[in-house]
């Protein structure tokens, strides 16, 4: 609905109610990175990551935060796993 602030809210709670909420963490990544927190993105992907090393879209947005921060090579990594994993994610 557009309130990224507000769904960060209901994430972070969903989070302190099961700290091994991958989805939470995803979607709250999203959300962040919709505000410009690159860096609070790339820290629930990588959370994500932890739970799931097999989550491609996990990578493939951390890479896109990583990118927007001017982390080419983080990027670069990141999309490569990405696309190892799921080769559909080549063509975005």
């Amino acid at each position: 609905l557009g309130d990224h602030r507000g769904a960060i809210a209901d994430y972070d709670r969903a989070i302190e109610l099961d700290s091994d909420d991958a989805n939470a963490y995803y979607n709250r990544g999203n959300a962040k990175s919709e505000l410009g927190d690159h860096y609070g993105a790339i820290a629930d992907y990588s959370r994500v990551i932890e739970l799931d090393s097999d989550d491609a879209d996990a990578y493939f947005f951390r890479g896109v935060a990583k990118s927007k921060l001017g982390d080419r090579a983080g990027a670069a990594a990141d999309r490569k796993r990405a696309i190892e994993l799921n080769p559909a994610l080549g063509r975005r």
